[in-house]
Order: structure tokens, then C-alpha cells, then sequence
């Protein structure tokens, strides 16, 4: 286990996009400002937000100049895929920081956070992975509303193990949840611009280094706090949670694993040309895209490898999945936060 960093090891930006995050944003920016990693700031960037959240924001870079900047995007109201995809843009192009970090303005984090994954970072670089993009992650604990308790660990509760994941299964399953991310340079030069195929920034970041390094800290570093308007949250599923859903809305649980089949697909072909563009290993992309069109039955002995996570999880995928998806790229409606 990475010890946090006695000494500062480079400078980082956290990335915080925000939109309508009033109601829990001002507990999010006191917890990155409190951080004992000291050399950092946030950018912060609204995405055309029609509650308070502008105002906090100034409020914030008046009273810490340096440390808290806003970053207004260029188009608001694209999402939160485009909002963030402007601030990792803003931050390799000032050209400041080592490292940058994913921030949603819903949780909370335990000051350690970015030591913990400093510490983490700088072990996989000095391993040999200065040169290639990398990126550490950590657990969370899963807390509603107000900040009680749901489960421990978002890993334990969600029946994953990201520390078992493959760039191969990552292909399929993104185990890196944004918030906990801390990413090199190297890994944004890679990742910008976002295709259009990309799901989300995080699950784009994650596959990208999967021709790099990845580690995953099994410490609970962020209070990933669940008020029924995530744009993305914790689910439970245990048999009981999912013969629930099923039963109160199948067709749209249907319509969701079949869609994700086809994001999937896309995204892996977009990582497949971003690596040939770069002149970087694409092989164990084009071998997940050949299995994903070989026929069914054909995947049965491979679908393990692929396909991560509870059981179930691995057979609907398989039986649902399409071969060889057809549909067009699905894009994230801008309104969809």
C-alpha cells in the first residue's frame, strides 16, 4: 500500500465540472481546498448552471486567487462529457501541472486523497511508466444524501474488483469511477481530444491507459455521496436489487444493456484507431473486436475474460450483447447530467 508523499512531488489540477450542483457543492470545494497534498489547484468549469452554482464558484476564486479558477467553457450546455473534456484541454494546455485529477461536485473527499494517489502515481512512473499514460484509482465509500453511510466500499457493494481488471475486461466494463482518478500528462495528450464515441471521460481515460499503466488503491478515499439525481451512481446489485429492476422496468433495463453492447463496440474501435494514430500497440483492441463479431456460441470460452463483475452481469452481456453491432454511435444527450 502507497504511503501518501511526505514531500510534494509536481503540481496537479483537479478538474471540478459543475451544472446545478448548489445544493451539496460547497462541502465538495471546502474538501478539495483541505487536502495535505499541497501543490495543487482547481479549475472549475459551469456548464450553463441556473441555480447558485455560478455564484459559489465566484465566491470561491475571489477568496482563494491561484488556488480555485474558473475556466468557463467556450459552449456551455454540452455536458458533462464536453465540460470535462475543456477542462483536461485547458489543463495540458497551460501546461502546469504533472498530474490532474477528476472532481464531480457531489461528493467528498477525505484529505489524504491526493497524497494517497501521489504516492501511487510516482511509484508507477518510477516502475518505467514516465513515458506511457498512466492512471491510479481508489475505492469509495457510498453515502446518500446526507452523508450517512450506505456501504464502505463502492467496489464490495457493486460485486466488482478492480484491482483484477484487464485493459481486455476494462474494454467491456469500466471499473475506474472519475472521481477517485488521478492521471499523468502523458494520459491527456493521449486521450484529447474525446471522440465521439467515447461513453464518459472516466471509461475513455480508463481504456486509453490500458496501453500504459493502471493501479488501483483499495482505500475508500471519497464519500461518493447518492441524492437520486447522479448523473452516474452506485447500484446495487444483488439478485433481489436486480429481480426488482427487471420486474418494475424491464423493457428499459433491456434497452440499456443493449445500447451499452453498441457504446462499447464504438468506443473500442475509437481506441483502436486513436492508438494506430499515435503509433502505439493496438493488438489487443483489434483481438477484442474480432471476438466481439465472432458468433456467440464462438465467445462462450472467452466471455469470462471479457465480460467482469458478478456472474449475471457476464451472461446478460453474452446473450445480449450483439456480435457485430450495427447501430449507430449513441451520443450523451447534452441534458443528461
Amino acid at each position: 500500500m502507497p504511503m501518501p508523499c511526505s514531500e510534494p512531488a509536481g503540481p496537479i489540477d483537479i478538474l471540478l465540472a459543475t451544472y446545478n450542483g448548489a445544493a451539496y457543492l460547497r462541502p465538495q470545494i471546502e474538501s478539495l481546498l483541505a487536502q495535505d497534498y499541497p501543490d495543487f489547484r482547481v479549475l472549475a468549469s459551469d456548464d450553463g448552471s441556473t441555480d447558485g452554482t455560478p455564484a459559489i464558484l465566484v465566491e470561491y476564486a475571489q477568496r482563494f486567487p491561484g488556488r480555485f479558477v474558473l475556466t468557463p467553457p467556450p459552449r456551455p450546455g454540452q455536458g458533462a462529457l464536453r465540460n470535462f473534456e475543456h477542462l483536461m484541454a485547458t489543463c495540458l494546455a497551460q501546461d502546469r501541472a504533472r498530474w490532474f485529477a477528476f472532481a464531480d461536485q457531489d461528493d467528498v473527499w477525505l484529505p489524504n486523497k491526493l497524497a494517497l494517489c501521489a504516492a501511487r502515481m510516482q511509484a508507477l512512473e518510477s516502475e518505467g511508466g514516465a513515458d506511457l499514460p498512466c492512471l491510479v484509482h481508489t475505492d469509495l465509500c457510498v453515502v446518500d444524501a446526507a452523508q450517512r453511510i450506505v456501504h464502505p466500499s463502492l467496489a464490495r457493494y457493486e460485486g466488482f474488483d478492480p484491482a483484477a481488471a484487464t485493459r481486455e475486461s476494462m474494454l467491456s466494463v469500466n471499473q475506474v469511477t472519475g472521481c477517485t482518478v488521478l492521471g499523468n500528462r502523458r494520459l491527456l495528450d493521449l486521450a484529447l481530444p474525446l471522440p465521439q464515441a467515447a461513453i464518459m471521460h472516466d471509461w475513455w481515460c480508463a481504456v486509453v491507459a490500458g496501453s500504459g499503466r493502471r493501479a488501483f488503491v483499495p482505500l475508500a478515499t471519497v464519500h461518493y455521496r447518492q441524492h437520486g439525481a447522479n448523473h452516474i451512481g452506485a447500484r446495487n446489485r444483488s439478485v433481489l436489487a436486480r429481480a426488482r429492476r427487471v420486474l418494475f422496468d424491464g423493457a428499459g433495463v433491456w434497452r440499456r444493456v443493449h445500447q451499452l453492447g453498441a457504446q462499447t463496440w464504438h468506443q473500442a474501435q475509437a481506441l483502436r484507431q486513436r492508438l494506430r494514430e499515435r503509433g502505439l500497440d493496438d493488438r489487443y483492441v483489434a483481438e477484442y473486436l474480432r471476438w466481439r463479431a465472432a458468433p456467440r456460441f464462438a465467445q462462450l470460452p472467452g466471455y469470462r475474460r471479457y465480460y467482469a463483475g458478478p456472474e449475471l452481469d457476464r451472461l446478460s452481456r453474452w446473450c445480449l450483447w450483439r456480435a457485430w453491432p450495427t447501430e449507430p454511435i449513441q451520443p450523451i444527450p447534452a441534458v443528461d447530467r
